[in-house]
């Protein structure tokens, strides 16, 4: 009779790199580890092997907690919000060159004042 090896679990580990201290960590990819040492070395090996980087995150997928794919209502808006939209821009865009058109230019404002000069009567 054969006697088995024990068996040893392999957890998920999410993998997060900080490039520069002044970076975000951004999420670059996961591992599988029997343990978190092990996480932190085989990331470090996978991901980090030509990029420098000054911190390394690495969490367990069950920790992760995420939106379901099949809930659109969760992203649904409550209210209208288009004003944030870039979409909007464009209207901006045809207000502001309106807006020049109309505006005073500085050659037209002496214009004006010296016009007002000549126009107005000494005073005795």
């Amino acid at each position: 009779m054969e006697q088995s090896e024990p068996r040893i679990d392999y957890g998920i580990y999410e993998v997060f790199v900080q490039k520069s201290h002044g970076d975000f960590h951004i999420h670059v990819g996961s591992v599988a580890a029997p343990s978190p040492d092990l996480a932190l070395q085989t990331a470090r090996e996978n991901f980090l092997r030509r990029d420098r980087a000054v911190n390394l995150w690495i969490v367990p997928r069950k920790h992760v907690y995420a939106t379901p794919y099949d809930d659109p209502d969760f992203f649904a808006r409550e209210t209208d919000r288009k004003y944030r939209e870039v979409g909007g821009y464009t209207e901006n865009g045809r207000l502001w060159r309106m807006f020049k058109e109309k505006a005073l230019h500085l050659e037209d404002i002496v214009r004006s004042l010296r016009d007002l000069e000549g126009n107005q009567k000494p005073t005795e």
